[in-house]
């Protein structure tokens, strides 16, 4: 009597897009892009305004020194310089590890969301809310959506995913969590500035997520057409 074959372990992906996969990616970017669409069609009709203008009243009632620090660090992390310089580390080390096309697939993840990020200030041209501004130095470009919201979504997750991809699942969904944090965080530090609306920083996610959704469908396909028959 032959024995019954024993199931192998599904092997854990190492890359974040591969483990969101084709159907994954198509759900996220679909999911994401729709609300993207939403939330830019209330912004042009001038129907965010209100609850803009309730949560900016409610976050600026927190005015205290340590509050300001650490809202001052975190902002930091979504700037260009922070995306660029976690996607470039981590690209290095997936070069060094013989990973080609997954570092190809980070770096042109962030710079294409830096790109898109560059396209939709210019399309939707929203102006900063200068009245509400705080602390810092109000940046020159347009508002709708917010680039530190965006950056974080589209590239925070990948990195943290490579940081703990040998790690045991526990480990993984503690970091993931952390990075999602990180990622609301660095959202909420620049309505606390009042440099973004809260509907600039809806927009950001939205449009990082979805560049997320597209990034893991396309490598994903790329990869498998890669792969030898059977």
């Amino acid at each position: 009597m032959e024995k019954p074959k024993e199931k192998k372990p599904k092997r854990r992906q190492r890359f974040l897009p591969l483990a969101i996969g084709t159907t994954g990616g198509v759900a996220l970017a679909s999911i994401a892009f729709w609300f993207f669409k939403k939330q830019a069609e209330h912004v042009v009709a001038g129907r965010a305004d209100q609850y803009d203008d309730a949560v900016m009243k409610a976050v600026h009632t927190i005015d205290n020194k340590p509050m300001h620090d650490a809202m001052h660090a975190v902002t930091q992390l979504g700037t260009h310089a922070a995306i660029g310089t976690a996607a470039g580390l981590t690209a290095i080390a997936m070069f060094r590890k013989g990973r080609k096309q997954d570092a190809w697939t980070v770096l042109v993840s962030t710079g294409g969301a830096m790109a898109i990020n560059t396209i939709l200030k210019n399309v939707f041209q929203r102006q900063r809310p200068v009245e509400r501004a705080r602390r810092i130095a109000l940046p020159n470009s347009h508002s709708f959506p917010s680039g530190h919201s965006l950056l974080s979504a589209a590239t925070y997750p990948i990195v943290a995913h490579h940081l703990v991809q040998d790690a045991s699942l526990s480990t993984q969904a503690m970091v993931h969590a952390l990075a999602g944090l990180t990622i609301l965080s660095v959202g909420f530090s620049r309505v606390y500035f009042g440099v973004h609306f809260p509907s600039d920083v809806l927009g950001g996610f939205a449009a990082g997520f979805g560049w997320l959704g597209l990034t893991s469908l396309s490598h994903t396909i790329v990869e498998r057409k890669e792969l030898p028959a059977s």
